[in-house]
């Protein structure tokens, strides 16, 4: 591989991961909107609905999971 490739190779990675860090924030901020606007006869069937489907977690939406790789994703850009 050649320096110019290298460069273009880390400019891609360095690229998708601004991507899919926006992305992700962006996911985190509907997710946070919808259980603004949702009943807690609504947040229990989200809930439930995750348990059945094996996503399941210590919380309902995964916020402080999404929210920590956020922050180190955001520190490591900086």
């Amino acid at each position: 591989m050649t320096r110019d490739q290298a460069v273009a190779r880390q400019a891609a990675h360095e690229n998708l991961h601004r991507e899919l860090l926006h992305e992700l924030q962006l996911a985190h901020r509907f997710i946070q909107n919808a259980l603004q606007i949702m009943t807690p006869k609504q947040k229990s069937e989200w809930a439930a609905r995750n348990i059945l489907s094996g996503n399941d977690s210590d919380g309902t939406t995964r916020f402080h999971e999404r929210d920590a790789v956020i922050t180190k994703a955001t520190e490591s850009t900086t």
